[in-house]
């Protein structure tokens, strides 16, 4: 079959990333086989040092009335924080082994799982849409189908927050041509700030840098030297 539309295109490219993608549906659940590792960072309950960071400045307006969408979830730590602000939060991810792993560590959130760059999103428009590790595992392609769910669910001067790999620290540092050669993303893509602002450039940029350090050992926060975040908000 020829390629006839742009979703004809994603999902030729597609194929050339084979198992080793993390954004679709495989066989198995590849996430369950991360996330349930003994001792994973990933397996914790503490929310991003950044997002902490935002509420105490001030960016992150909760309350009753307001909607937060939390992509690609995983287990829930970053939802039950935007929950604890006073959103309705809503999480979603492509792991049937998260979601439900997610739906027992706190009922207040809404769990789904979805596939956020080939399905509908439940609920939404949303004032606060959050990614936490899944856009740097995102084929470069895939980046397109990103923004137009993006585009689809954030309301109009809502915010989005990402944290994602930090180019120099963890990730591929290839250019997304090489990477389209290679066929693999090695475990996920580096960004610097300025990547994220070149991608993310129908929004306006509002802060972004390292994740900050927590003050002492006993912070209830996540962090690493290795991902950096950044947050925008839409136009109104």
């Amino acid at each position: 079959m020829r390629l006839a539309t742009l979703d004809d295109l994603l999902d030729t490219l597609d194929g050339l990333f084979g198992e080793g993608d993390l954004t679709r549906r495989g066989d198995r659940d590849a996430w369950a086989d991360i996330l349930s590792r003994p001792g994973h960072p990933l397996a914790s309950a503490l929310p991003d040092a950044n997002l902490r960071d935002w509420a105490a400045r001030g960016l992150l307006p909760g309350g009753p009335g307001r909607a937060a969408l939390d992509v690609g979830c995983g287990l829930g730590r970053n939802t039950t924080f935007l929950a604890g602000l006073g959103y309705h939060a809503t999480g979603v991810d492509l792991s049937p082994y998260a979601v439900q792993v997610a739906r027992g560590r706190d009922p207040r959130p809404t769990f789904h799982e979805v596939d956020v760059l080939r399905q509908p999103i439940p609920g939404g428009p949303f004032d606060v849409v959050y990614d936490s590790g899944c856009f740097h595992h995102l084929p470069p392609h895939r980046r397109l189908s990103y923004l137009t769910t993006l585009s689809g669910v954030l309301k109009p001067g809502g915010l989005f927050g990402i944290c994602t790999f930090a180019a120099g620290r963890m990730g591929s540092a290839e250019t997304d041509l090489e990477l389209f050669r290679q066929g693999t993303l090695s475990g996920g893509i580096g960004f610097s700030v300025a990547d994220l602002r070149h991608v993310f450039s129908d929004l306006e940029f509002l802060t972004g840098g390292p994740l900050p350090a927590p003050a002492d050992a006993s912070a209830d926060v996540f962090t690493q030297d290795f991902l950096l975040a950044a947050l925008f908000r839409r136009p109104a």
